[in-house]
Parts: structure tokens; C-alpha cells; sequence
């Protein structure tokens, strides 16, 4: 932190004047951008990565937001109350009135307005609730996304758009996980699929050949291209290679900070705030340790938030009177992750969301029992192995499955259509002709699985998992496979050969973070407001105080308290200073 006293001892090139300092460029600070621009405040947003789009840039895009009027458009009945009573019983005794009533208020109003006002095309999806069994959940409506774009939206600032993993792409190609992904999973079963499939890879080769890349961006690719095409019209400054180090502190305000642009340091002077939205600690081993409730150093845990988010902002706000909050039940938006190791020696991750609750598809401890229902959400699938005793160092799981599931659905990186020896080799995915034989690859009695897989097989074949509750929800339904004929989730592991993958409990963001009030201005231990300080996104304690109410339960909040901060700005300009 800088103090006025210390002002003139930074070696600093000129000195940068605006209304506003955005510190990250994800969807939370983009949002925050925009919203203070069209209300006439002059913005600069600062990234520390040679790209912009954090996060967001390669996650699914889903934005959760209750009581949307594109639900309302759909005919869904979602008025406020229902939205509180599902709120309600998800949170318990964590239910925060003035956040959680902000947000359902506001939430709505923050969809409209980039609707309407921007020119962001939000679409509903058909993505239920993650806990269908809950009073006011809703089997779809409240989930979002953007639809696929083309890239040309972005002109030259192409190049500065985060990429996709490999891992997260199909040789480089982005799929949508609304409207395509379903279609990969049938090719070669259904005639309308494997056509669809063929017309996206051929479009995609020919982009490929013209462009150098694919020019369809879709999911988080799309939402960021989209917002961040609506800044640039706003000709709004987004400096990239540009980390923000220290705040500057002028009688007892935030009134800017230090920022290392391209190795020059630049003092950004702010006539209102420093708004904080550089994506969180996720990726800061010490922190991380220290709060997450299972052991999470390096070789130990996973996160697929961006690279360079180590918590800058927590540092930052800590320096100036704020704190962090962590004394919720899940300081992590947890995920099952796979490490995928690469011919070149690289390493990179995937996630498993989306097969894990698959028919045929089973998850097991060490000990070689099941631990949960693997068709639960997947953040709910890792918080129970945390709490499994018999989770181990590191905390994960194996999951399972046989030929007739691997053939259709894949196992994380391993692709049914392509070869797996390499995986193989590398120790990535193994592969038996017995589950007493899997069961010795991957250290785990032989005895206990076969008697697991027993006893799952025994009712699985009538559709039914008594042990578990496997293929009983709505949200475990989305996720299946509807063709099965035993049950969209349930399936019994019966053909050789048998295929497993260890995943970790990992993380695409932290739940833990600065506490905020309902304007989203940091507060200190006593309750105070840190003047001039703001803080959104993965940056700010999650108002849902870890837990995961439905699919955009991150982007949701982070857009929508993005939106009340930079009103709240432009509606209360500070004392001239």
C-alpha cells in the first residue's frame, strides 16, 4: 500500500487520471466496466495477463441469475418469493437478507440491462437447478448463457482474447455446452447428430485454414468477447500486461494504485474507486492451504481459474482495512479434476462434470467403495469426498467405468474415437480386462471394488441405486444419457474391458474472499466501509457463503454486484480530493 506520505518515493512515470480503476478483466470486472461507462464515468481496466477474460474466458458462460425475464418469456413461474424459499433452503442459517435480497432484486435488472441496453443476447437454457428437491428450485429458466459468436466481433482485439485449453476444446475447437455438446456424444448413433457434428469440424477446418484459428467463440469465450466488444465500442482503455501492485491510501481513501504496465510503473490517480475483480486466490498455494478445509498444496490440488489469480486483490485490500472471510462450509466452488499429461512433457487438467453422473459411470474411494451419488452437481460429488474419511492425501476419487460407457461417453481427456495408448503409458487412464485387474492398477483391494461393483450392478440393472440415489434428480437427469435404457444416470459395469481415472478435488474459483457489503464496497473486521475500495467477482466473499444453488452460480453474482458497484459509483461521488 501507498500512503500519501510515501507517494513521492515510487519511481512512477506520469501519473494516470480517471473515474474508475478496474483491477481484472473477467466477466465481474467487465460488467463493473461497462456499467460505470455508460453512466458517463471515464474507466480503465487493468490485467496482469498478456490476455483478458480471466476465468470466465473458458468456463461454460452460465449465468445464474433467479427471476429473469427471459424465464419469464419462456413461461416459467419464477416470481420472487420462489426464488427466496429455493435461496432459503439452500443457505440455511448463511442467509444473508440484504445480500441475497439485493441479488434477487438486482440480478434481474443487471440481465435487462445488457440486454437492452448493451446489446449482449442472452438465451435461456434448459439447465435445471442443482437441487431439484429443494423448495422453490426450478427444473430450468434460471441458468443463462450467451449465444456462439463470430470472432470477427472482436476485430484485432482478437489476439488479446483468452484461448481455450486444448484440454477444454476438441483439437482446438470450442463446442457449445448448451446446444452442442449432446451432439458429440451421439455421433455415429444418430443420424441428425453425427451430421451436425461433421458440419461444425469441417467449418472449424476451413476457419482453421483462412484464419489460423476457429472463428466461432462459444460458452465463456462468447460472454467475454461480447462484453468486452461492448467496452471497446465504449472506447474504453483495457491494458493488458499490466498488474496492479499497490493501492494508493490518501486520508484514510483508496484513492488509486500502483500499476506495472509492460514494466513501467504508472501511478492510476481515481476520482471515485479502485474496484477489485482480479479473480481471486485459487491459484495461491499458501492461501489456499490455509482456508480450504482439505490439503491443497501444489501436487495436491487443482484449480482451472486463470493462471495469475493469487489472490493480488485480497493483498491489496488487506493493506487498506479489508478482510478475508472464511468461515463457510466450502471456501471453494469445487470440481473433480484430472492432471492430463502431454507427449511434449507439458501438463494440463479437465474436468469431469459432465461425465461423472454418466450411465455406467461409477466413483470410488481408496478403499474401492462408493462415497456419493456421482449424478450430483460437482461440486456437491467433491465436497462429500472432502468429508470422506477415507479420501486420503490427496483428496480424490477413481472414477469407473466399463467398455459400453467408455465407447459412448469417453473417461475426462480419453476420447472413445481416438487412441489411448499414450494415456495409457503416462499413467493418465488405465485400462484392464477384469475389475479385480483395475482394481490392482490402481492400488485399490480387489475384494472391496469387485464387491462394489457387485452390488451397484445388482440393481443398476432395473435402473435402480439403492446404495447411492444415483439417477434421482432432475439435475442428474440433465446430465445423463435419456437413451439409456436402464435410467439417464445408471447403468450396470458389465463389458471388458473396465477404464479408470483418478481425479482430485479441485476448484474453477473460491467461495472464500473480502467481505463486501450489498453495494459490493469492502468492509473491514469492525464493519466499516473501506472508502473507495469495491470488490467483485472471485475477489469478494460469494454472497452464497459456499454453496452452489445452480450452473452460473460464480458469473451470476459477479456480473450483478459488478452492476450495483459501478451505480453505486456513479450515484455517490466521493468528497474532491
Amino acid at each position: 500500500m501507498i500512503n500519501k506520505h510515501a507517494n513521492d518515493r515510487v519511481d512512477c512515470g506520469d501519473d494516470h487520471w480517471c473515474d474508475v480503476l478496474i483491477v481484472g478483466s473477467g466477466a465481474g470486472g467487465l460488467a463493473t466496466a461497462i456499467t460505470a461507462r455508460m453512466a458517463g464515468l471515464d474507466v480503465l481496466v487493468v490485467e496482469k495477463a498478456p490476455v483478458f477474460g480471466g476465468t470466465t474466458a473458458v468456463s461454460g458462460g452460465y449465468v445464474w441469475v433467479p427471476g429473469n425475464s427471459l424465464a419469464a418469456k419462456a413461461g416459467v413461474e419464477d416470481d420472487i418469493d420462489n426464488c427466496r424459499r429455493y435461496l432459503q433452503a439452500e443457505l440455511g442459517n448463511a442467509y444473508d437478507e440484504a445480500l441475497i435480497e439485493t441479488y434477487l432484486a438486482r440480478g434481474p435488472e443487471m440481465i435487462d440491462f445488457f440486454m437492452n441496453e448493451v446489446g449482449i443476447p442472452f438465451i435461456s437454457t434448459k439447465m435445471p437447478d442443482y437441487h431439484s428437491n429443494q423448495p422453490g428450485a426450478l427444473t430450468y429458466g434460471r441458468s443463462l448463457q450467451v449465444e456462439p459468436v463470430n470472432a470477427r466481433i472482436l476485430g484485432a482485439e482478437l489476439r488479446r482474447l483468452r484461448p481455450l485449453p486444448r484440454e477444454l476444446s476438441l483439437f482446438g475447437m470450442g463446442i457449445s455446452s448448451g446446444s452442442d455438446l449432446s451432439h458429440f456424444y451421439k455421433v455415429g448413433r444418430s443420424v441428425r447428430s453425427t451430421i451436425r457434428v461433421a458440419s461444425l469440424l469441417l467449418k472449424y477446418g476451413y476457419d482453421t485454414v483462412r484464419y489460423g484459428r476457429g472463428q466461432t467463440l462459444v460458452n465463456g469465450n462468447a460472454l467475454v468477447a461480447r462484453l468486452a466488444s461492448a467496452l471497446f465500442r465504449l472506447r474504453t482503455p483495457l491494458w493488458t500486461f499490466a498488474p496492479a501492485t499497490e493501492l494508493i491510501l490518501e486520508n484514510g481513501r483508496v484513492t488509486g494504485a500502483i500499476v506495472n504496465r509492460n514494466g513501467r510503473l504508472v501511478r492510476v490517480r481515481t476520482r471515485r474507486a479502485v474496484v477489485l475483480s482480479s479473480g481471486g486466490f485459487a491459484q495461491n498455494t499458501e492461501r489456499r492451504s490455509k482456508i480450504y478445509s482439505h490439503p491443497a498444496l501444489e501436487d495436491e490440488h487443482i484449480s482451472l481459474t486463470a493462471p495469475g489469480n493469487v489472490g493480488d486483490g485480497a493483498r491489496m485490500a488487506e493493506s487498506a482495512g479489508g478482510y478475508v472471510t472464511s468461515d463457510i462450509p466450502n471456501a471453494g466452488a469445487w470440481m473433480p479434476i484430472s492432471r492430463v499429461p502431454h507427449p511434449d512433457g507439458t501438463v494440463g487438467a479437465i474436468i469431469h462434470s459432465v461425465n461423472q453422473g454418466k450411465p455406467g459411470v461409477i466413483a470410488v474411494l481408496r478403499n474401492g467403495r462408493r462415497f456419493a451419488d456421482e449424478s450430483m452437481s460437482y461440486h456437491d460429488l467433491v465436497a462429500h469426498m472432502i468429508a470422506s474419511p477415507e479420501s486420503g492425501r490427496p483428496t480424490g476419487a477413481f472414477l469407473i467405468c466399463d467398455h459400453n460407457a467408455f465407447s459412448k461417453y469417453g473417461l475426462g481427456y480419453a476420447k472413445p474415437f481416438l487412441s489411448t495408448k499414450a494415456l495409457i503409458d503416462a499413467g493418465y487412464l488405465y485400462k484392464a480386462e477384469s475389475i479385480a485387474a483395475i482394481a490392482s492398477q490402481i492400488g485399490v483391494d480387489p475384494d472391496e471394488l469387485g464387491k462394489t461393483v457387485a452390488n451397484y450392478n445388482q440393481n443398476a440393472m432395473s435402473g435402480k441405486d439403492p446404495e447411492c440415489g444415483k439417477g434421482t434428480t432432475t439435475y442428474g437427469y440433465y446430465l445423463g444419457d435419456a437413451s439409456n435404457p436402464y435410467n439417464p444416470n445408471v447403468a450396470p459395469l458389465t463389458k471388458a474391458p473396465f477404464y479408470a481415472v483418478w481425479v482430485y478435488a479441485g476448484d474453477i474459483g473460491n467461495f472464500a474472499g473480502l467481505k463486501a457489503d450489498q453495494y459490493s464496497r469492502v468492509l473491514t473486521p469492525d464493519g466499516c466501509v473501506v472508502s473507495g475500495l469495491y470488490a467483485v467477482g472471485n475477489d469478494r466473499a460469494s454472497i452464497f457463503c459456499g454453496r452452489y444453488p445452480g450452473g452460473g452460480a460464480l458469473i451470476g453474482p459477479a456480473m450483478t454486484f459488478g452492476f450495483i458497484a459501478a451505480r453505486h459509483i456513479a450515484d455517490n461521488a466521493p468528497n474532491a480530493h
